[in-house]
């Protein structure tokens, strides 16, 4: 229930703080005192959209606040939500400044505007007209029947659900498949012209590179032995002298060598050098006895560059991406038996995946023709106790003729009002007044099963009086028992069943319109309802009147 409800900076509302009990409780007043601005704030706290325009003139922000007393039950909706009630209460919070941009607090703790809608579904429900458009949306009905279905249809509802997101992802598969299936069909001659020509060259990887060290050997073979054999010469002409330099060298180190370790160090590099130096002038004779100008290897150098570079213009910038092309499109051809066995293996997984999902769907319009028919049973109970007791009102199913997620069935809400009428869809029959009471009494059937302690009423006297009105009174009294209502009226018959009534008016204080809220005692309710009854002209019948409504409230 809600217990406490601030308000600060809302319109023409400056600052308000209520106390709410259990049971129904009505607002009253006279039109445009503020009565939609109180719940304008509590639509803020559910989560509905702020906007600056709401910030009273002159302040620098709005707030709204609630205190909720939650049970075990919704305790534990909350917990799941990640909400943890301290002292069975939750209190939650609405801060815009006057720039429209706001924040939202759930004990204390900042929420997205979508989590506050999730925790506050489950805590407040808000009857006016946009329910009614809900309501007389046939896409919508299907949503409001399986909110009846209890557990084991929920169950089968799930699993089929889950067979559905299984057979679309076979379907999927299976066009994707089929659609690479096609492609490579369609490129296949294509596709064995260029893996002939692949494999015509047998590339190694990391070819190409040699062949161009190779080329670059050969086209320059006459330099490069040139200055070989100059290189040779040279070292041929001094080698003795410069051994003979180097070995000399050696021995006068070596003499002198264990009176440091310096001349150590330096007789190991001498010795090095001088076996390097060996080493080279064979190294130089044996590579320029291996260089020959060949004009047909070079020529053959050439002509398999040329082959590569082909290829690599086509396929790749690498011999590696050549090949990996080429490993692709084997893999595709491959694949075109392979695929046509995958095709049937899913359309087989599918075709079974689509018989479980119509057994289930089978299953779940039986449970839900059996809700609907206890829908139909206590709404007829309902229509009657407020004075539609001629109407007739039924689930209409049809069957979709696609699969979804949720099931085959289509249903629309159909209704006849009045004794000889044929059914018809709900939007095409009833009148304001009638949806009001159609809303009143499907809110009724659905509290027993969406455990929603909150339920407000937007004017759901609007269209309709007398004998109608005061069922409708009695009817919110008799729900008021079990969950705190709350309405806003404008119907004496309304505001007399309730066990705690406000009034809210206009006053200009400081030559500013404010709007007050007081909780009424019951000598002030006399005078309200009585106001409500014949306004400003109250007589002592009048008084008597709204006494005699008031009963011994």
């Amino acid at each position: 229930m809600l217990k406490e409800l601030k308000i600060e900076n809302l319109a023409i509302i400056e600052k308000v703080d209520l106390e709410f009990e259990n049971g129904l409780i009505v607002l009253t007043g006279e039109t445009g005192a503020g009565k939609s601005i109180i719940l304008s704030g509590i639509n803020l706290l559910i989560g509905e959209k702020a906007s600056a325009d709401m910030v009273r003139d002159g302040q620098d922000y709005l707030l709204a606040q609630g205190v909720f007393a939650v049970n075990e039950e919704q305790e534990a909706e909350l917990k799941e939500l990640g909400i943890e009630a301290e002292d069975n209460e939750v209190i939650v919070r609405r801060h815009i400044d006057k720039n429209g941009k706001g924040k939202a607090f759930v004990n204390n703790i900042r929420v997205p505007m979508s989590s506050l809608k999730e925790i506050m579904g489950t805590l407040v429900d808000i009857v006016g007209q946009h329910s009614h458009q809900m309501l007389l949306n046939r896409s919508n009905h299907l949503r409001l029947l399986d909110r009846f279905l209890g557990d084991d249809g929920v169950s089968i509802k799930k699993q089929l659900e889950s067979i559905y997101n299984e057979y679309s992802s076979l379907e999927r598969r299976i066009q994707d498949v089929e659609k690479n299936k096609k492609e490579t069909i369609e490129k296949k001659e294509f596709y064995e012209f260029q893996l002939q020509e692949i494999d015509k060259v047998a590339l190694k990887d990391g070819e190409d590179e040699k062949l161009e060290e190779e080329y670059k050997k050969l086209f320059h073979a006459g330099k490069i032995k040139e200055k070989l054999s100059m290189t040779e010469d040279l070292l041929k002409d001094n080698e003795k002298n410069a051994l003979s330099i180097i070995y000399n060298s050696r021995k006068n180190l070596e003499i002198i060598s264990k009176y440091g370790k310096e001349f150590q160090e330096n007789l190991e590099r001498l010795e090095k050098v001088y076996y390097d130096l060996q080493d080279c002038v064979d190294s130089i004779k044996d590579l320029n006895d291996d260089i020959e100008a060949d004009d047909m290897r070079l020529e053959k150098v050439i002509s398999r560059l040329d082959t590569i570079n082909r290829l690599k213009s086509k396929y790749g910038d690498q011999i590696s991406d050549i090949i990996e092309y080429r490993n692709g499109i084997e893999e595709k051809l491959q694949l075109l038996d392979e695929n046509s066995f995958q095709v049937k293996k899913l359309q087989k997984e599918r075709d079974e995946a689509k018989t479980r999902y119509y057994s289930l769907a089978k299953e779940l319009t039986t449970i839900r023709k059996e809700k609907a028919q206890i829908i139909e049973d206590n709404l007829q109970a309902e229509l009657k106790g407020l004075n539609m007791g001629d109407a007739n009102f039924k689930i209409n199913f049809g069957e979709s003729t696609s699969m979804s997620s949720n099931g085959v069935d289509s249903v629309e809400f159909m209704i006849s009002t009045n004794v000889g009428q044929g059914l018809k869809p709900l939007w095409k029959v009833a009148s304001g007044g009638e949806v009001s009471r159609i809303m009143l009494a499907i809110k009724v059937i659905f509290s027993k099963v969406d455990n929603i302690p909150i339920l407000i009423f937007d004017e759901i006297d609007t269209g309709v009086g007398g004998e109608t009105v005061r069922k409708i009174a009695n009817k919110l009294q008799e729900i008021g028992e079990t969950t705190q209502v709350m309405s806003i009226t404008h119907s004496p018959a309304i505001a007399a069943k309730a066990s705690q009534q406000f009034y809210i008016e206009k006053v200009l204080v400081d030559n500013k319109t404010i709007t007050k809220v007081k909780e009424l005692d019951k000598s002030e309710r006399v005078q309200e309802i009585a106001r409500m009854l014949a306004g400003k002209n109250i007589s002592e019948a009048v008084i008597e009147h709204a006494k005699e409504l008031l009963g011994d409230i």
